[in-house]
């Protein structure tokens, strides 16, 4: 984030009054319970927001080298995202032409793909989609005038950020999708960052309500009173949108002290939990030291799988502190929505 951002940010702290009261909206919002539980509301929002896209599917650095590449599934759509050997990225859709056997784990990720090859006829397709060959088939099936290439699908690549439109065949435009975001998010210099760890878990609550637990930090001094509460605000958040996505900063108790520094020396940064929120799906965290990312997939209206992954600004020295950043993954981000989870669903 430029620094002239963050000195605009803490200025509006700083101007907000007692208890941070002038960060608030002008009035709340209230939300029908349908919003989470209606199966028909959520079959559109899978149609229109996942379907459609565009979707965030991953970071640069974890497509890093020709031959690395990702699968994930949006709305039963599977699709693998891989690096060309000219740096560029080709995403298609998961199944083989021939069955439509899954060409890799519909959850794997890997380095070194020279080839995609399916498991049911070996069936041989170029990190391109296009077909290779048909083994053993002795030009059985020289007669389909069909391409048999996979089949592809738009993916759009900028700020260290990956995005795919699972359905449909208009291009992702990044700087479109991210509504203005694009400023903070290109400062932060994603695409330099070192892969840690992922963490996949399946919890009992809808996705816009596991969302929402990171909007606001009001629970903070009741939630997490033995922990966080010592250090983290629990009156209100920075809100910004941009477009149909949101930045929500959380701040420490005594982001304040920064003001009483000469204007050039501010920083927001060792004081913020700064939190964009990609919608539908992508949600980054920029913390002191590290950022982490949360992709959801909507099982069902009740269902959501979310996979959470660490990030460094440089390669760990040494397995301690590889293991440091391993710690803030799991167990403290993953047993706060564990907790978070059986409060809301329960």
């Amino acid at each position: 984030m430029r620094h002239e951002r963050q000195v605009e940010l803490l200025e509006r702290v700083g101007a907000s009054g007692e208890r941070f009261a002038g960060l608030h909206a002008a009035e709340s919002m209230v939300n029908p319970a349908s919003a989470y539980t209606d199966e028909g509301r959520f079959a559109r929002e899978q149609q229109l927001l996942f379907r459609q896209g565009p979707v965030y599917f991953a970071m640069s650095c974890e497509l890093a080298t020709p031959g690395s590449y990702q699968a994930a599934t949006f709305d039963g759509i599977p699709v693998v995202v891989v690096r060309q050997a000219d740096g560029t990225l080709r995403a298609m859709v998961n199944a083989c032409r021939h069955r439509g056997a899954p060409l890799v784990s519909p959850v794997g990720s890997g380095e070194g793909l020279r080839a995609f090859s399916c498991p049911y006829h070996a069936w041989t397709y170029e990190l391109d989609g296009a077909l290779r060959a048909r083994p053993g088939s002795a030009g059985a099936f020289d007669d389909v005038s069909d391409d048999c290439g996979l089949l592809p699908v738009p993916v759009g690549e900028k700020y260290g950020l990956i995005f795919i439109r699972p359905e449909g065949d208009a291009p992702v435009d990044v700087d479109d999708h991210l509504g203005g975001a694009e400023d903070d998010l290109g400062a932060f210099g994603l695409e330099n960052y070192v892969p840690i760890d992922s963490r996949t878990n399946t919890w009992n609550v809808n996705w816009k309500l596991l969302l929402d637990t990171f909007t606001e930090s009001y629970h903070i001094r009741t939630l997490h009173s033995t922990t966080l509460a010592a250090t983290f605000n629990s009156d209100t958040v920075i809100f910004e949108p941009f477009g149909r996505n949101l930045v929500s900063i959380g701040l420490r108790k005594d982001v304040l002290d920064e003001l009483r520094k000469p204007r050039h020396e501010w920083s927001l940064l060792p004081y913020g939990t700064i939190q964009y929120f990609l919608v539908p799906n992508g949600l980054v965290v920029h913390q002191i030291d590290h950022v982490e990312t949360w992709r959801f997939e909507p099982i069902d209206v009740r269902t959501t799988k979310a996979t959470t992954s660490m990030f460094a600004p440089k390669k760990p020295h040494s397995e301690k502190a590889h293991n440091y950043f391993v710690k803030n993954l799991e167990p403290p981000l993953i047993h706060f929505h564990r907790e978070v989870n059986k409060v809301v669903a329960g």
